[in-house]
Protein backbone atom coordinates (compact mmCIF):
# COMPACT_ATOMS: atom_id res chain seq x y z
CA UNK A 1 0.00 0.00 0.00
CA UNK A 2 1.38 3.46 -1.24
CA UNK A 3 1.38 6.25 1.29
CA UNK A 4 1.23 9.98 -0.44
CA UNK A 5 3.44 12.03 0.95
CA UNK A 6 2.22 15.32 2.46
CA UNK A 7 4.16 18.40 2.73
CA UNK A 8 4.47 20.72 5.68
CA UNK A 9 1.10 22.95 5.58
CA UNK A 10 -0.90 20.91 2.97
CA UNK A 11 -3.85 19.78 4.07
CA UNK A 12 -4.96 16.12 4.26
CA UNK A 13 -6.79 14.14 1.38
CA UNK A 14 -10.60 13.21 2.67
CA UNK A 15 -14.04 14.68 3.20
CA UNK A 16 -14.05 18.55 3.22
CA UNK A 17 -14.85 19.86 6.79
CA UNK A 18 -18.28 21.72 7.61
CA UNK A 19 -18.06 24.82 8.81
CA UNK A 20 -20.20 25.22 11.84
CA UNK A 21 -20.77 28.92 12.02
CA UNK A 22 -22.62 28.82 8.60
CA UNK A 23 -25.48 26.86 7.91
CA UNK A 24 -26.34 24.47 5.19
CA UNK A 25 -28.43 26.69 2.78
CA UNK A 26 -32.78 24.86 2.87
CA UNK A 27 -34.56 25.19 -0.16
CA UNK A 28 -38.05 26.55 0.09
CA UNK A 29 -40.87 24.43 0.04
CA UNK A 30 -42.13 24.16 -3.90
CA UNK A 31 -45.38 26.82 -3.62
CA UNK A 32 -48.53 25.58 -4.76
CA UNK A 33 -49.15 26.88 -8.26
CA UNK A 34 -53.21 27.13 -7.92
CA UNK A 35 -52.92 28.78 -4.81
CA UNK A 36 -49.85 30.92 -5.86
CA UNK A 37 -51.81 31.84 -9.67
CA UNK A 38 -54.78 33.39 -7.78
CA UNK A 39 -53.26 35.03 -5.11
CA UNK A 40 -51.04 36.64 -8.22
CA UNK A 41 -54.17 36.50 -10.30
CA UNK A 42 -56.06 39.17 -7.19
CA UNK A 43 -53.34 41.26 -6.95
CA UNK A 44 -52.81 42.34 -10.52
CA UNK A 45 -56.66 42.95 -10.82
CA UNK A 46 -56.65 45.11 -7.90
CA UNK A 47 -53.46 46.80 -9.55
CA UNK A 48 -55.17 46.85 -13.16
CA UNK A 49 -58.37 48.59 -11.02
CA UNK A 50 -56.12 50.91 -9.36
CA UNK A 51 -54.39 51.65 -12.66
CA UNK A 52 -57.60 51.95 -14.80
CA UNK A 53 -59.70 53.88 -12.68
CA UNK A 54 -56.98 56.59 -11.54
CA UNK A 55 -56.39 56.93 -15.88
CA UNK A 56 -60.62 57.07 -15.95
CA UNK A 57 -61.92 59.41 -13.28
CA UNK A 58 -58.67 61.85 -14.13
CA UNK A 59 -59.70 62.02 -17.84
CA UNK A 60 -63.42 61.67 -17.89
CA UNK A 61 -65.02 65.21 -18.21
CA UNK A 62 -68.72 63.32 -17.16
CA UNK A 63 -67.77 62.85 -13.54
CA UNK A 64 -71.30 60.55 -13.66
CA UNK A 65 -69.64 58.28 -15.90
CA UNK A 66 -66.56 58.21 -14.07
CA UNK A 67 -68.24 57.09 -10.74
CA UNK A 68 -70.44 54.52 -12.41
CA UNK A 69 -67.64 52.87 -14.01
CA UNK A 70 -65.90 52.96 -10.65
CA UNK A 71 -68.82 50.91 -9.31
CA UNK A 72 -69.01 47.97 -11.83
CA UNK A 73 -65.77 47.73 -11.22
CA UNK A 74 -65.82 47.67 -7.74
CA UNK A 75 -68.81 45.32 -7.39
CA UNK A 76 -67.05 42.33 -9.58
CA UNK A 77 -63.56 42.50 -7.75
CA UNK A 78 -64.83 42.83 -4.42
CA UNK A 79 -67.48 40.53 -4.79
CA UNK A 80 -70.46 43.05 -3.54
CA UNK A 81 -74.15 43.00 -4.33
CA UNK A 82 -75.12 46.38 -4.44
CA UNK A 83 -72.82 50.09 -4.54
CA UNK A 84 -73.76 53.79 -3.95
CA UNK A 85 -71.89 57.03 -4.15
CA UNK A 86 -73.04 60.16 -2.54
CA UNK A 87 -72.25 63.67 -2.76
CA UNK A 88 -72.18 66.08 -0.01
CA UNK A 89 -75.13 68.98 -0.86
CA UNK A 90 -73.18 72.17 0.50
CA UNK A 91 -76.06 73.81 0.98
CA UNK A 92 -78.20 71.28 2.80
CA UNK A 93 -75.06 69.15 3.91
CA UNK A 94 -77.25 66.36 2.83
CA UNK A 95 -75.87 63.32 1.49
CA UNK A 96 -77.64 63.09 -2.21
CA UNK A 97 -77.63 59.69 -4.38
CA UNK A 98 -75.31 60.49 -7.18
CA UNK A 99 -74.47 57.11 -8.58
CA UNK A 100 -75.74 53.40 -8.06
CA UNK A 101 -75.59 50.07 -9.70
CA UNK A 102 -77.91 47.09 -8.46
CA UNK A 103 -80.02 48.84 -6.54
CA UNK A 104 -83.83 48.59 -6.26
CA UNK A 105 -86.33 51.43 -6.69
CA UNK A 106 -87.28 51.09 -3.61
CA UNK A 107 -83.87 51.81 -2.18
CA UNK A 108 -83.17 54.64 -4.33
CA UNK A 109 -86.79 56.44 -3.08
CA UNK A 110 -85.29 55.74 0.57
CA UNK A 111 -81.60 56.34 0.02
CA UNK A 112 -82.21 59.53 -2.51
CA UNK A 113 -81.11 61.86 0.87
CA UNK A 114 -79.30 60.74 3.47
CA UNK A 115 -79.05 63.40 6.61
CA UNK A 116 -75.54 64.06 7.20
CA UNK A 117 -74.05 61.96 10.94
CA UNK A 118 -77.63 59.33 10.19
CA UNK A 119 -77.21 55.65 10.20
CA UNK A 120 -73.83 54.49 9.25
CA UNK A 121 -73.27 56.14 5.79
CA UNK A 122 -74.30 59.31 7.34
CA UNK A 123 -71.46 58.59 9.93
CA UNK A 124 -69.22 57.90 7.50
CA UNK A 125 -69.34 61.01 6.23
CA UNK A 126 -69.66 63.19 9.39
CA UNK A 127 -66.36 61.30 11.31
CA UNK A 128 -64.66 61.32 7.91
CA UNK A 129 -63.70 57.85 8.42
CA UNK A 130 -63.89 53.99 6.96
CA UNK A 131 -67.34 52.53 8.73
CA UNK A 132 -67.92 48.75 8.45
CA UNK A 133 -70.86 46.97 9.71
CA UNK A 134 -70.04 42.83 9.69
CA UNK A 135 -73.46 41.79 10.43
CA UNK A 136 -76.17 44.82 10.08
CA UNK A 137 -78.41 42.09 11.50
CA UNK A 138 -76.77 43.21 15.18
CA UNK A 139 -75.51 46.30 14.31
CA UNK A 140 -77.26 49.31 16.90
CA UNK A 141 -75.58 52.33 14.60
CA UNK A 142 -78.38 50.60 11.92
CA UNK A 143 -80.89 53.48 11.95
CA UNK A 144 -82.46 54.02 8.64
CA UNK A 145 -84.64 51.27 7.02
CA UNK A 146 -83.40 50.86 3.48
CA UNK A 147 -80.45 47.97 4.68
CA UNK A 148 -83.13 46.03 6.93
CA UNK A 149 -86.21 45.72 3.72
CA UNK A 150 -83.05 45.09 1.45
CA UNK A 151 -81.86 42.10 3.81
CA UNK A 152 -78.15 42.70 3.39
CA UNK A 153 -75.52 41.38 6.20
CA UNK A 154 -72.60 43.67 6.04
CA UNK A 155 -71.57 46.90 4.53
CA UNK A 156 -68.71 49.43 4.19
CA UNK A 157 -68.62 52.69 3.62
CA UNK A 158 -65.93 55.16 2.62
CA UNK A 159 -65.46 58.37 2.80
CA UNK A 160 -64.39 60.23 -0.31
CA UNK A 161 -62.42 63.55 0.25
CA UNK A 162 -60.12 65.76 -1.59
CA UNK A 163 -57.45 67.70 0.61
CA UNK A 164 -59.03 66.88 3.42
CA UNK A 165 -62.41 67.76 2.95
CA UNK A 166 -65.39 65.09 2.73
CA UNK A 167 -66.71 65.04 -0.62
CA UNK A 168 -69.55 62.39 -0.26
CA UNK A 169 -69.14 58.89 0.60
CA UNK A 170 -68.55 55.18 -1.38
CA UNK A 171 -70.51 52.65 0.19
CA UNK A 172 -70.63 48.75 -0.99
CA UNK A 173 -73.27 45.94 0.36
CA UNK A 174 -73.18 42.40 0.49
CA UNK A 175 -75.68 40.12 1.27
CA UNK A 176 -72.89 37.71 3.34
CA UNK A 177 -72.00 38.44 6.85
CA UNK A 178 -68.29 39.62 7.24
CA UNK A 179 -68.12 40.25 3.03
CA UNK A 180 -65.39 42.77 3.47
CA UNK A 181 -61.71 41.97 3.89
CA UNK A 182 -59.20 44.00 5.42
CA UNK A 183 -57.89 43.93 1.65
CA UNK A 184 -60.96 44.88 0.53
CA UNK A 185 -60.98 48.12 2.91
CA UNK A 186 -57.11 49.41 1.28
CA UNK A 187 -58.51 48.75 -1.77
CA UNK A 188 -61.88 50.96 -1.42
CA UNK A 189 -59.38 53.63 1.20
CA UNK A 190 -57.06 53.77 -2.39
CA UNK A 191 -59.52 54.34 -4.38
CA UNK A 192 -61.78 57.14 -2.37
CA UNK A 193 -58.79 59.09 -2.91
CA UNK A 194 -59.11 59.23 -6.69
CA UNK A 195 -62.40 59.70 -6.73
CA UNK A 196 -62.63 62.81 -3.92
CA UNK A 197 -60.13 64.63 -5.76
CA UNK A 198 -62.60 63.50 -9.17
CA UNK A 199 -65.52 64.99 -7.23
CA UNK A 200 -63.38 68.26 -6.97
CA UNK A 201 -62.29 68.63 -10.17
CA UNK A 202 -65.43 68.14 -11.76
CA UNK A 203 -66.83 71.08 -9.17
CA UNK A 204 -64.14 73.29 -9.98
CA UNK A 205 -64.50 72.77 -13.39
CA UNK A 206 -68.44 73.47 -13.69
CA UNK A 207 -67.91 76.37 -11.57
CA UNK A 208 -65.28 77.82 -14.09
CA UNK A 209 -67.66 76.80 -16.92
CA UNK A 210 -70.71 78.62 -14.90
CA UNK A 211 -69.04 81.48 -14.72
CA UNK A 212 -67.93 82.33 -17.87
CA UNK A 213 -71.02 81.62 -18.97
CA UNK A 214 -72.73 84.10 -16.94
CA UNK A 215 -70.10 86.45 -17.14
CA UNK A 216 -70.74 86.40 -21.06
CA UNK A 217 -74.96 86.46 -20.21
CA UNK A 218 -74.06 89.89 -17.76
CA UNK A 219 -71.83 91.48 -20.76
CA UNK A 220 -74.53 90.64 -23.47
CA UNK A 221 -77.24 91.98 -21.09
CA UNK A 222 -75.87 95.00 -20.57
CA UNK A 223 -74.45 95.75 -24.14
CA UNK A 224 -78.15 95.24 -24.86
CA UNK A 225 -79.22 97.52 -21.64
CA UNK A 226 -76.53 100.68 -22.97
CA UNK A 227 -77.34 100.70 -26.69
CA UNK A 228 -80.60 98.91 -28.05
CA UNK A 229 -83.16 99.24 -25.11
CA UNK A 230 -82.14 102.96 -24.67
CA UNK A 231 -82.57 103.38 -28.32
CA UNK A 232 -85.85 101.76 -28.71
CA UNK A 233 -87.01 103.62 -25.81
CA UNK A 234 -86.02 107.04 -27.46
CA UNK A 235 -87.58 105.69 -31.12
CA UNK A 236 -90.97 105.04 -29.13
CA UNK A 237 -91.34 108.39 -27.18
CA UNK A 238 -89.68 110.59 -30.35
CA UNK A 239 -92.74 108.11 -32.54
CA UNK A 240 -95.13 108.74 -30.19
CA UNK A 241 -95.01 112.47 -30.20
CA UNK A 242 -95.04 112.73 -33.83
CA UNK A 243 -97.97 110.75 -33.90
CA UNK A 244 -99.68 113.21 -31.50
CA UNK A 245 -98.62 115.61 -34.39
CA UNK A 246 -99.97 113.88 -37.37
CA UNK A 247 -103.31 113.19 -35.48
CA UNK A 248 -103.98 116.91 -35.32
CA UNK A 249 -103.49 117.36 -38.76
CA UNK A 250 -105.40 114.42 -39.88
CA UNK A 251 -103.17 112.64 -41.46
CA UNK A 252 -105.03 109.21 -41.88
CA UNK A 253 -102.78 107.21 -44.13
CA UNK A 254 -99.45 108.30 -42.21
CA UNK A 255 -101.09 107.79 -39.09
CA UNK A 256 -101.85 104.22 -39.51
CA UNK A 257 -98.06 103.52 -40.87
CA UNK A 258 -96.93 105.20 -37.66
CA UNK A 259 -99.07 103.48 -35.93
CA UNK A 260 -97.51 100.05 -36.85
CA UNK A 261 -94.29 101.27 -36.53
CA UNK A 262 -94.70 102.34 -33.12
CA UNK A 263 -96.42 99.16 -32.31
CA UNK A 264 -93.27 97.36 -33.99
CA UNK A 265 -91.10 99.24 -31.73
CA UNK A 266 -93.03 98.55 -28.33
CA UNK A 267 -93.04 94.68 -29.18
CA UNK A 268 -88.97 94.76 -29.66
CA UNK A 269 -89.08 96.81 -26.41
CA UNK A 270 -90.26 94.35 -24.82
CA UNK A 271 -88.81 91.44 -25.80
CA UNK A 272 -85.29 93.10 -25.47
CA UNK A 273 -86.68 94.30 -21.32
CA UNK A 274 -87.31 90.36 -21.07
CA UNK A 275 -84.41 89.72 -22.80
CA UNK A 276 -82.49 91.24 -20.58
CA UNK A 277 -84.72 90.12 -17.32
CA UNK A 278 -84.08 86.31 -18.73
CA UNK A 279 -80.40 86.71 -18.78
CA UNK A 280 -79.84 87.98 -15.63
CA UNK A 281 -81.76 85.23 -13.98
CA UNK A 282 -79.22 82.82 -12.90
CA UNK A 283 -79.66 79.78 -10.62
CA UNK A 284 -77.00 79.67 -7.88
CA UNK A 285 -74.96 76.83 -6.70
CA UNK A 286 -76.66 76.37 -3.46
CA UNK A 287 -80.07 76.85 -5.15
CA UNK A 288 -82.36 73.88 -6.54
CA UNK A 289 -84.19 73.95 -9.35
CA UNK A 290 -87.66 73.75 -7.96
CA UNK A 291 -88.06 77.04 -6.07
CA UNK A 292 -86.10 78.75 -9.13
CA UNK A 293 -88.69 77.78 -11.62
CA UNK A 294 -91.58 78.62 -8.85
CA UNK A 295 -90.51 81.96 -8.82
CA UNK A 296 -89.70 82.61 -12.55
CA UNK A 297 -93.26 81.25 -13.26
CA UNK A 298 -95.00 84.10 -10.87
CA UNK A 299 -92.15 86.91 -12.19
CA UNK A 300 -93.39 85.70 -15.79
CA UNK A 301 -97.25 85.92 -14.44
CA UNK A 302 -96.52 89.19 -13.19
CA UNK A 303 -94.33 90.99 -16.13
CA UNK A 304 -97.31 88.77 -19.03
CA UNK A 305 -99.92 88.78 -17.51
CA UNK A 306 -100.30 85.30 -19.03
CA UNK A 307 -101.18 82.85 -15.73
CA UNK A 308 -97.98 80.56 -15.38
CA UNK A 309 -98.44 77.40 -12.97
CA UNK A 310 -95.21 75.44 -12.19
CA UNK A 311 -95.88 71.85 -11.00
CA UNK A 312 -92.89 69.59 -9.76
CA UNK A 313 -91.41 66.65 -8.10
CA UNK A 314 -90.01 67.84 -4.80
CA UNK A 315 -87.47 67.37 -4.79
CA UNK A 316 -86.01 66.30 -8.14
CA UNK A 317 -82.61 63.97 -8.63
CA UNK A 318 -79.90 65.73 -8.49
CA UNK A 319 -78.47 67.40 -11.42
CA UNK A 320 -75.05 68.61 -11.97
CA UNK A 321 -74.28 72.30 -12.12
CA UNK A 322 -74.40 72.91 -16.16
CA UNK A 323 -77.25 70.39 -16.94
CA UNK A 324 -79.66 72.35 -14.41
CA UNK A 325 -78.58 75.50 -16.03
CA UNK A 326 -79.08 74.22 -19.58
CA UNK A 327 -82.70 73.05 -18.45
CA UNK A 328 -83.67 76.27 -16.98
CA UNK A 329 -82.51 78.16 -19.74
CA UNK A 330 -85.07 75.52 -21.90
CA UNK A 331 -88.43 76.59 -19.63
CA UNK A 332 -87.36 80.45 -20.33
CA UNK A 333 -87.27 79.94 -24.29
CA UNK A 334 -90.71 77.93 -23.70
CA UNK A 335 -91.87 80.43 -21.85
CA UNK A 336 -90.38 83.15 -24.16
CA UNK A 337 -92.25 81.32 -27.13
CA UNK A 338 -95.74 81.00 -25.20
CA UNK A 339 -95.38 85.41 -24.58
CA UNK A 340 -94.49 86.18 -27.97
CA UNK A 341 -96.51 83.88 -29.87
CA UNK A 342 -99.21 81.69 -28.17
CA UNK A 343 -101.79 84.48 -26.95
CA UNK A 344 -102.68 82.00 -24.50
CA UNK A 345 -103.97 83.21 -21.15
CA UNK A 346 -102.22 80.03 -18.90
CA UNK A 347 -99.34 78.06 -19.33
CA UNK A 348 -98.30 75.06 -16.82
CA UNK A 349 -94.80 73.90 -16.62
CA UNK A 350 -94.43 70.95 -15.49
CA UNK A 351 -91.17 68.90 -14.06
CA UNK A 352 -90.93 65.33 -12.73
CA UNK A 353 -87.77 63.54 -12.22
CA UNK A 354 -86.74 59.43 -12.45
CA UNK A 355 -83.59 57.20 -11.99
CA UNK A 356 -83.41 57.54 -16.08
CA UNK A 357 -83.69 61.51 -16.21
CA UNK A 358 -86.31 64.03 -16.16
CA UNK A 359 -89.44 65.21 -18.12
CA UNK A 360 -90.28 68.57 -18.65
CA UNK A 361 -93.72 69.57 -20.34
CA UNK A 362 -94.75 73.72 -20.94
CA UNK A 363 -98.36 73.55 -21.95
CA UNK A 364 -100.59 76.69 -23.05
CA UNK A 365 -104.05 77.27 -24.21
CA UNK A 366 -102.75 79.61 -26.81
CA UNK A 367 -103.65 79.46 -30.69
CA UNK A 368 -101.21 76.56 -31.65
CA UNK A 369 -99.69 76.67 -34.93
CA UNK A 370 -99.20 74.87 -38.15
CA UNK A 371 -96.04 72.89 -37.28
CA UNK A 372 -95.43 72.38 -40.79
CA UNK A 373 -95.56 75.49 -41.32
CA UNK A 374 -93.20 76.26 -38.72
CA UNK A 375 -90.62 74.16 -40.66
CA UNK A 376 -91.00 76.52 -43.55
CA UNK A 377 -90.99 79.81 -40.73
CA UNK A 378 -87.59 79.18 -39.01
CA UNK A 379 -87.32 82.86 -38.07
CA UNK A 380 -90.46 83.09 -36.19
CA UNK A 381 -89.48 79.87 -34.35
CA UNK A 382 -86.00 80.11 -33.89
CA UNK A 383 -86.79 79.20 -30.08
CA UNK A 384 -87.62 76.27 -30.94
CA UNK A 385 -83.89 75.23 -32.64
CA UNK A 386 -82.56 76.62 -29.80
CA UNK A 387 -84.57 74.39 -27.32
CA UNK A 388 -83.48 71.52 -29.47
CA UNK A 389 -80.27 72.13 -29.69
CA UNK A 390 -79.90 72.66 -26.03
CA UNK A 391 -81.73 68.99 -25.80
CA UNK A 392 -79.09 67.50 -28.06
CA UNK A 393 -76.29 68.83 -26.06
CA UNK A 394 -77.36 66.71 -23.24
CA UNK A 395 -78.42 64.03 -25.06
CA UNK A 396 -82.13 64.78 -24.60
CA UNK A 397 -85.20 65.29 -27.34
CA UNK A 398 -87.94 67.81 -27.66
CA UNK A 399 -91.26 66.97 -29.11
CA UNK A 400 -93.84 69.73 -30.01
CA UNK A 401 -97.65 68.67 -29.78
CA UNK A 402 -99.88 71.90 -31.57
CA UNK A 403 -102.56 72.21 -33.73
CA UNK A 404 -104.23 75.80 -35.05
CA UNK A 405 -106.52 76.53 -32.26
CA UNK A 406 -105.35 74.06 -29.68
CA UNK A 407 -102.85 74.95 -28.01
CA UNK A 408 -98.98 73.63 -27.88
CA UNK A 409 -97.35 71.05 -25.69
CA UNK A 410 -93.41 71.48 -25.65
CA UNK A 411 -92.14 68.19 -24.29
CA UNK A 412 -88.60 67.65 -23.08
CA UNK A 413 -86.39 64.20 -21.99
CA UNK A 414 -83.05 64.73 -20.61
CA UNK A 415 -81.50 61.85 -19.68
CA UNK A 416 -79.28 61.67 -15.83
CA UNK A 417 -77.00 59.28 -17.05
CA UNK A 418 -75.54 59.97 -20.50
CA UNK A 419 -73.42 57.88 -22.75
CA UNK A 420 -69.72 58.13 -22.53
CA UNK A 421 -68.05 60.56 -25.22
Amino acid sequence: MKHRLVKPGQPKMGKPRRNPTKPSPIKPPTPDRKIGTALSQKLYEKIDLLNTLSAAISQSPRLTASLEATLERLLKITEADIGSIHLLDPATQDLVLSSSRGVTQSFIYNELRIPMGACLCGLAARIGEVVISDDLSKDDRLSRSACRDERFGSMISVPLKAREKTMGILTLYSRRSHAFSHANRQLLIAISHHVGAAIENSQLYSKTKESALMEERWLISQELHDNVAQSLAYLNMQTKLLEDRLQSELKNPALEELHQIRQVIQDTYEDVRNMLIDFRTQINEDESLEPVLKKYCEDFSARTGIRAEFVGDDPLPPLESSVRTQVFRMIQESLSNVRKHARAGKVTVTVHGADSGIRIAVCDNGNGFDPHAANDSAQQHVGLSIMKERAAHLNGTVRISTAPGRGTVVEIDIPLSRPKD
